[in-house]
Parts: structure tokens; C-alpha cells; sequence
């Protein structure tokens, strides 16, 4: 066995069908029975996903989405986005079994219900059995056992919950966004529309998530079918790499804190994982100095976007619910919404904050919200 991924999502799957191609022997650990599940992810895909993985079988895209709906507390709402599509509303069970077909004809090997118990002197131990593999790869989520037996401190988390729900959207290509500290403190609350009088509505939060969801669901009348939850990573690992291991995606923390998205960063990483993975094995150098490189490359890929998204988070999380009023009055003019409209990128976001400061210096007032405690 050359390498052995933990995890069966989108990031682990993703590098195990690079590698695959390339002709590495792969071992795909799934302690689920079933691809795709449970879910956690909001299904709000960005174009820049689908020029990394293909569009091949469409990877369950349901929908496209060109327009969001943001509520302040006061409820006057921010409407930005135009005809043009911006992102894609997606199966995340179809899309997490697209990229597993990937891996299986590509050559890896796919172990389902079979549960890592640890990982030690770089041999795996799992509900089946014992592996050596040459190097492992965590692509094993928040609570990461790769991530535990590199001795690394897991990220700081937030608590996250959604529903499937029966919900009057105001229209299927336009996503809600909830704002406010009696919403969704520290963070916000979304409606994702899914088709057929349904949508994913969740929140993050410092609190108890699960609490703020039922008042949201009660003020917006939906009625919940499913539920799930889980935690947001918010701020990278300090290292992300150790002799034969290296982790990836949700267990390294390579998550947008401005909105929990890492599908997309940790794709980016992803690539960076598959070139360097690739090379350790070719002059068979897996020590710690030939991985490093793999941290090297994805920080400079993704890593500046994901520290500018953390600054800009630890400064909303400090927004009081009046200034949110005033900064959403202050963006709904037309001048500021036709920026946002072609600045605006959900994988980018300091793109397009610091041009609206710019173009309104009134928004620097704000500014001294960073130093509140």
C-alpha cells in the first residue's frame, strides 16, 4: 500500500483519484457505510470547485444560484447579484459518490465502514485490521485521528447546525443570509433553496447553535424534515505535515472563517498534496523536511485568502446588532451594490470589502470595532 487516506469526502477522494491516475496504489478508510453521509455542508458550491474537479455528470448540481438576500436585524435587506451565475446549489451525496466513482475507476480502493482506532509508529489500525502504508494522508474531518497522532492542536471550532426544511424562499437562484447577535452570534444564518418548496437552513455560532436554529426556524416558518450539525473550523493548524503523515481539508483547518466553505480551500490544498505526495514517492523521501513542502504550497495557494478571511471574521464577530443596521443602509445604494455585484467572490471576499471601503470611506468608522472586546 503506497498511501492510505482517511476519508471518504470530497478532499479525500479528490486526492486519492489524482494519485490513482498517476498510478499510486490508494486505500480510501471510511468509518461511514454510505458516501455522502451524513451531511454537514451546505451544498453552495462556487464555480472555481468545478474548474478544479470537472462538471462531468454534472456532480449534482441541482441548481445555479446568482443572488443573495442579506437581512439585518432591523429586517431591511441588502438584494446584490445579478443574471449571471455566481454559484451552484449541489447534491452533496451526489457530488461526494461523483468523485468516488472518480477514485474507483481511476484504481483506488474504497474500505467502507471501516473505522480508523489509531495510528501509531505510522502503521494504521482499524476496525478490520492493521496497514503500513508509505504515507497517510487526514482528510478525516474536525475531529481528526491522523491530525491527534501528529501530536498538532485541533482548530478552534464554532457550533453549526441545519435543516432540510419546508420553506417559502423568495426565489430559487436567490440564497437568504441572516444576520445579528440574536441570530446566529459571531457568524450568520443561511437559506439555501433547494427545489420543491424545500431548503437547507443552518446558522454557526458561538452558543449553542441547535438553540438559535429553532428560534430562526420559528420566525421564518420552516418546517424541518432532516437535521444535522456539527462544528466550523475557524483558523488554520499551526502545522499541517509530519514525517510519512500530512492532513488535509476540515482537519487542517483549511476552511473560509469568513463563511465555513472548505470545499474550495481544501482542493487547493488538495492539488498541493497530490504534487508533493507524488514526488515523495518517486525518490521514496517521506521525512519531514520533503513534506514540508506540501504546507509551503498550499500556503502560498490559499493560505494569504484564508488569513485575511480569519481577520475579517474576528472583526464580525464584534459587530453589534445596530451597526450591522448601519453598515447594510450604508451598502444599499446602488453605487455599492453594482460593486459588490462585480467585485463580489464567495471564495475571495477581501477582494470586494476593501474596494467598498474605498469607494465609501464612511465605512472606516468601523474599523474601531476590531478593538472591542
Amino acid at each position: 500500500m503506497d498511501v492510505a487516506v482517511i476519508g471518504a469526502g470530497p478532499i479525500g477522494l479528490y486526492i486519492s483519484s489524482q494519485l490513482a491516475q498517476n498510478g499510486v496504489d490508494v486505500h480510501i478508510f471510511e468509518e461511514h457505510s454510505d458516501i455522502g453521509n451524513p451531511q454537514h455542508c451546505s451544498g453552495l458550491f462556487s464555480e472555481h470547485i468545478f474548474s478544479i474537479v470537472g462538471t462531468m455528470n454534472h456532480r449534482g448540481i441541482l441548481h445555479p444560484s446568482s443572488k443573495a438576500r442579506i437581512v439585518a436585524p432591523s429586517g431591511e435587506a441588502l438584494n446584490i447579484g445579478t443574471n449571471v451565475t455566481r454559484a451552484y446549489v449541489v447534491d452533496r451525496v451526489e457530488f461526494d459518490r461523483s468523485l468516488a466513482r472518480d477514485a474507483v475507476r481511476a484504481g483506488a480502493s474504497i474500505h467502507l465502514k471501516e473505522r480508523i482506532r489509531k495510528i501509531e509508529n505510522f502503521k494504521i489500525k482499524s476496525t478490520r485490521g492493521e496497514y503500513r502504508p508509505r504515507i497517510i494522508i487526514g482528510a478525516d474531518g474536525i475531529n481528526s485521528i491522523t491530525r491527534r497522532a501528529m501530536g498538532i492542536s485541533a482548530p478552534k471550532l464554532i457550533s453549526a447546525a441545519q435543516v432540510i426544511a419546508q420553506y417559502d424562499y423568495k426565489a430559487l437562484d436567490t440564497v437568504e443570509i441572516f444576520v445579528g447577535n440574536n441570530v446566529a452570534p459571531g457568524f450568520f444564518a443561511w437559506a439555501i433553496p433547494l427545489g420543491d418548496g424545500l431548503a437547507k437552513i443552518g446558522l454557526g455560532a458561538y452558543g449553542n447553535a441547535w438553540n438559535y436554529l429553532k428560534m430562526l426556524l420559528k420566525s421564518v416558518k420552516g418546517k424541518p424534515l432532516s437535521v444535522g450539525g456539527g462544528g466550523i473550523p475557524i483558523g488554520t493548524v499551526k502545522k499541517s505535515y509530519a514525517r510519512g503523515m500530512l492532513i488535509v481539508g476540515d482537519s487542517a483547518g483549511q476552511v473560509k472563517a469568513t463563511s465555513g466553505g472548505g470545499v474550495y480551500p481544501g482542493l487547493r490544498a488538495a492539488e498541493c498534496a497530490v504534487q508533493v505526495i507524488t514526488r515523495a514517492l518517486e525518490s521514496g523521501d517521506y521525512g519531514e523536511k520533503s513534506l514540508k513542502n506540501y504546507e509551503d504550497c498550499w500556503k502560498r495557494s490559499i493560505g494569504k485568502e484564508l488569513s485575511k478571511a480569519l481577520y475579517i471574521h474576528n472583526f464580525y464577530r464584534k459587530i453589534r446588532d445596530d451597526d450591522f443596521n448601519n453598515i447594510v443602509s450604508a451598502l444599499n445604494r446602488p453605487d455599492m451594490i453594482e460593486l459588490i455585484n462585480k467585485y463580489g467572490d464567495i471564495d475571495y471576499p477581501s477582494k470586494v470589502i476593501w474596494k467598498l471601503f474605498k469607494k465609501n470611506p464612511k465605512l472606516l468608522k468601523y474599523m474601531g470595532i476590531v478593538t472591542r472586546r
